[in-house]
């Protein structure tokens, strides 16, 4: 056995295809390129070194007709788009599993084929690679809807053209609108159109090597695999837990998936991942949130089959009931410390099991509000260390079995013993100004853009007149409102007693809260107005929860 040649035209025509086509194994870790944040400088790089005639590493793949499960390749990708498990029926269909080259693959596939984060891959016909920066590629991704230009070539005509010298110069043709009358940038442009064509239309030039490995079953391959990942970049201990299970119900990572939709769903948006959801099944069986193969035994493959039949709906209740549906969190990244929500979970995990009331709205107030204190303490209070974790979800877990309330007593006191404060401070609720505005106006949702709340400053932090102690006094929690950008657009630098008696601003004065009547004098004081809300707000945290709040010189409180 060795290393074989092929194109790039003539690899994606082998993607995803219906005859002895190349494929995903089961096993394989899921595509990670587009969930980091400078995904498309990769992207480009790996294009770049295309083109450039550099090794992008080899493919191994394993050449059977095994009856195994294995997935597509994904077609337009973005960030939580997984590719999925074909039909069990076509399991023993001859094809090739790509054991190594996942990720190289996936990227080509998406950029040369379909989408990328909703963004098309396109060349620069300009780009003059002479006087270039290593890092300058002449790759670019532009969005789907974007004006045609013809200095930018779309990466995905390539792959479709006949590979004929008419298709070529007809190609060249269009191409060279861009260039106008100059002719050193035309001879620019036909340089860049060869280089793009031997590469990505022609199919004489073999850019990708890849290794195929004959045997009866994954044994052999599996050894090639780890040999040729031996210092490179391991399995997760969640992937290698994941891999055991999945070798009992192959689509078990799918369900984890329609699990994570569900939640993000019925939460209003709440992104909670397959991952953290195996991490919350982990916990159920091991007694930990830290999740280890060593510490896994045979017999618990079974328990995490039954977790995901029968544990489901607590943990969907946590998202959809609780943090929705009493807060309206409708956003992961309101909730700093996710681990210390897993308790709560945990308790009405183990209600449900044993026959008790585990949804959370038809519990008495008094109830709820244990919970409540847990929540807010465990996010502003930092109970959020591994090992708390575990011990308070084992408080959770006993009370839950014998159908007590929530313990909160004794997990404060669990998180003292650990070095964390069991009081709250009023710096911990302006250090977490999200999460605390959100829970002082429960009726209140986010509007969400670039996964940052949309939060009014009622006074303005630019008005006209004020100073830089105005600006630090109105900066902060007091002066908050939750609101949409379309009421910051009308506001902008306006006094708020002139916008809200204006013609304009009168309608959202309803959607403001903790502030006095429009015809106070406390409207002509900022300082005085921030006080006075502040006031409002910390009775309403001792009302809504029954928590109150230590400030400095406030002993008694």
């Amino acid at each position: 056995m060795s290393y074989a040649g092929i194109s790039v035209r003539e690899a994606l025509e082998k993607l995803n295809a219906r005859n002895n086509g190349w494929y995903l194994p089961q096993v394989q870790r899921q595509y990670v390129w587009g969930a980091r944040h400078e995904s498309e400088d990769y992207v480009c790089l790996l294009l770049d070194s295309l083109l450039q005639r550099y090794p992008i590493g080899g493919v191994v793949l394993w050449e059977t007709d095994q009856k195994v499960p294995y997935r597509c390749f994904v077609q337009d990708y973005s960030p939580g788009h997984y590719a999925r498990q074909v039909d069990e029926g076509r399991w023993g269909d001859a094809k090739a599993l790509v054991y190594d080259g996942q990720q190289r693959l996936q990227t080509l596939y998406s950029v040369l084929l379909h989408r990328f984060n909703g963004r098309t891959l396109h060349f620069d016909l300009l780009f003059d690679p002479t006087t270039a920066e290593s890092d300058e590629t002449g790759f670019l991704f532009r969005d789907a809807g974007a004006k045609a230009e013809p200095r930018y070539l779309r990466m995905t005509e390539l792959p479709g053209l006949p590979c004929n010298e008419d298709e070529k110069v007809e190609l060249e043709d269009r191409a060279l609108v861009a260039a106008g009358d100059d002719r050193a940038i035309k001879l620019r442009v036909r340089r860049n159109l060869s280089a793009l064509w031997d590469i990505f239309v022609d199919t004489n030039h073999k850019s990708i090597a890849y290794f195929s490995v004959k045997a009866d079953t994954e044994k052999k391959v599996n050894e090639v695999f780890r040999r040729l990942n031996t210092g490179g970049i391991a399995l997760t201990q969640l992937e290698l837990v994941l891999g055991r299970i999945k070798a009992v119900q192959s689509d078990y990572e799918e369900k984890l998936w329609e699990l994570s939709e569900v939640i993000t769903k019925k939460s209003g948006g709440i992104v909670f991942s397959s991952a953290s959801i195996l991490q919350f099944f982990y916990l159920l069986i091991k007694n930990t949130i830290r999740i280890s193969e060593d510490r896994l035994d045979s017999a618990d493959i079974p328990d995490f089959l039954d977790v995901l039949e029968n544990d489901c709906q607590p943990l969907v209740e946590v998202f959809s009931g609780y943090l929705n549906g009493l807060f309206s969190i409708n956003h992961a990244s309101i909730v700093p410390r996710w681990s210390a929500v897993l308790p709560i979970a945990a308790y009405l995990t183990a209600l449900k099991r044993h026959g008790h009331e585990w949804r959370i709205r038809t519990w008495d107030e008094s109830e709820v509000r244990l919970v409540h204190q847990y929540f807010l303490l465990s996010q502003l209070c930092d109970w959020n260390t591994q090992t708390m974790v575990n011990a308070f979800s084992r408080e959770a877990m006993e009370a839950g079995r014998n159908n007590w309330s929530f313990p909160l007593d004794r997990i404060r006191k669990i998180a003292v013993e650990k070095n964390r404060t069991g009081e709250l401070n009023e710096y911990q609720l302006l250090s977490q100004p999200w999460l605390s505005t959100k829970a002082l106006m429960p009726s209140r949702s986010y509007v969400f853009h670039d996964s940052k709340p949309q939060v009014d400053h009622i006074f303005p932090l630019k008005l006209d007149g004020q100073d830089e102690t105005y600006q630090e006094t109105v900066d902060v929690l007091w002066n908050f409102q939750p609101v949409s950008a379309e009421v910051n657009n009308y506001k902008r630098v306006r006094h708020p007693r002139e916008f809200f008696k204006s013609a304009d601003g009168s309608k959202y004065f309803g959607a403001y809260d903790f502030v006095p009547a429009i015809d106070s004098e406390l409207w002509g004081a900022p300082l005085a107005f921030v006080a006075e809300r502040r006031k409002r707000m910390l009775a309403a945290l001792e009302s809504l929860y029954g928590l109150k709040v230590v400030t400095t010189g406030d002993e008694g409180i």
